[in-house]
């Protein structure tokens, strides 16, 4: 407790004197805090680093404030990306360290970054409280950055306001979700503009960077409102990005850039049942793992080819279902080159499962049973680390698999001694299901294992 007071404490009074600000901003500024209606979004700013990087923050901390909604806090201290590894190793260390100021101040938000006097820009970057699956449209993560000019306007200072309430909206839950989808809008519907008419003032990298963070606003506005036009137009917004964005030496920003049009089109797939977003989701898969190469960023092209093999799964079920399961067990066997077992246990678990998935899919339209066994020996591995004592609801995932796939094997063979192995499949997924409140699942999982039952007794199918 000693170390969280000593926190919170230094939230208010900085360690070099000059205290933290905090304000609570209303229609009413001065109205009395204990009047004031609840903010709808909790906002740290710390001070950016390099030349002049208290005067950004405070400038942000002042722009953000005067918005209706919002709670901010500055504290003078900075948040570094420094060190040693990887940008992404040093990226990840810095958020470490951000994720504490988060819980202190029980904020939803961070907003940190670097100074460029030479290039007179500002990069800012979002650290979430919250988490969020990287494959939702318009989803924040460490990655994403927005540049701006050091002196940027008023019209640039909403798109940051936008992007933060875009940032948090949807990891929200009710009733803030929906006070920050109606924040949320107004932003939304003036920089839906841009999409048709993009800032012509900007420079390259800083015209990517905006088109995507209104790409992201849109896609958020999407899964807030749900309205359809939205997610269509954060596409678009995407693809201007992308039009003159990409740098062969540095080509992070462009990949994730690429990263949310493949989320987005996902989500169009979904929404219209159509295999054309599926088809351009997973040529941008495939550019991102081609720009990486395999020994350049050798994570972030792993994880461009697990995202692949995801899309490519689901583009079975609309066209030659063999053909896009053989690509798709390829791509996560690319994947399984890097995140093994012994380097990465949990992403390897999850890329077994998913290959045992695929390769079930495919052992069901073609014959023999080669296949299916392939699939099954992959859950069983997976089994391995996805322990039922340590993660109970990832082992109830792939115990229903591999129930699932050992019974499509006895329709093949009707040998009646590995029904014994099913059932105990769908009962323990069943049983886990039931455990952790995912009914609807555990109610499948039952049948399942009643329909196993009725086999054993009658004998056969």
């Amino acid at each position: 407790m000693a170390i969280m007071k000593d926190m919170v404490d230094w939230l208010v009074n900085s360690p070099d004197g000059s205290g933290g600000d905090s304000q609570r901003m209303t229609p009413n500024k001065f109205l009395p805090a204990h009047l004031a209606q609840q903010p709808s979004i909790s906002i740290i700013v710390c001070d950016f680093d390099g030349l002049n990087g208290r005067e950004i923050s405070k400038r942000l901390f002042n722009d953000l404030g005067s918005q209706s909604g919002v709670m901010i806090q500055h504290i003078t201290k900075k948040l570094k990306v420094s060190g040693k590894g990887t940008l992404v190793e040093r990226i990840v260390a810095a958020a470490e360290t951000g994720r504490k100021w988060l819980v202190a101040a029980n904020a939803d938000i961070l907003l940190w970054g670097e100074v460029s006097p030479e290039e007179g820009s500002v990069t800012i970057r979002f650290l979430c409280a919250l988490a969020d699956a990287d494959t939702q449209p318009g989803s924040v993560g460490l990655g994403d950055t927005m540049e701006i000019p050091v002196n940027y306007d008023a019209e640039m200072a909403s798109v940051v306001h936008a992007l933060v309430l875009a940032a948090v909206g949807p990891r929200k839950p009710h009733p803030q979700r929906e006070e920050l989808a109606e924040l949320l809008k107004d932003p939304a519907d003036k920089l839906n503009a841009y999409v048709d008419a993009p800032p012509s003032e900007l420079s390259q990298p800083r015209f990517a960077s905006v088109m995507t963070a209104v790409g992201n606003i849109l896609a958020a506005t999407w899964r807030l409102t749900k309205e359809p036009t939205r997610l269509d137009r954060a596409v678009k917004a995407y693809q201007v990005g992308l039009a003159k964005s990409y740098d062969k030496e540095n080509p992070l920003s462009w990949a994730l850039t690429q990263n949310h049009l493949a989320s987005a089109l996902q989500a169009q797939a979904a929404r219209d049942k159509e295999a054309a977003p599926l088809i351009a989701a997973a040529e941008s898969y495939r550019a991102v793992a081609a720009a990486f190469g395999s020994h350049l960023h050798v994570n972030d092209w792993a994880l461009a080819q697990s995202h692949l093999g995801d899309v490519l799964v689901k583009l079975s079920t609309y066209e030659n279902p063999v053909q896009r399961l053989k690509e798709a067990s390829e791509a996560y066997q690319q994947a399984l080159k890097v995140f093994t077992r012994q380097t990465m246990p949990g992403p390897w678990s999850e890329l077994m499962n998913q290959l045992g998935v695929a390769l079930m899919n495919m052992g069901e339209n073609v014959s023999g049973n080669r296949v299916l066994e392939q699939s099954a020996a992959c859950f069983r591995q997976s089994l391995e680390v996805r322990r039922r004592e340590i993660a109970p609801l990832l082992w109830a995932q792939t115990i229903n698999n591999l129930g699932a796939v050992t019974f499509s094997l006895y329709k093949r063979n009707e040998n009646l001694a590995i029904l014994n192995e099913v059932e105990a499949c769908f009962k323990g997924a069943s049983e886990v299901y039931t455990q952790l409140g995912r009914q609807e699942k555990a109610r499948v999982a039952l049948r399942n294992m009643e329909r196993i039952k009725e086999i054993q007794e009658s004998g056969g199918l």
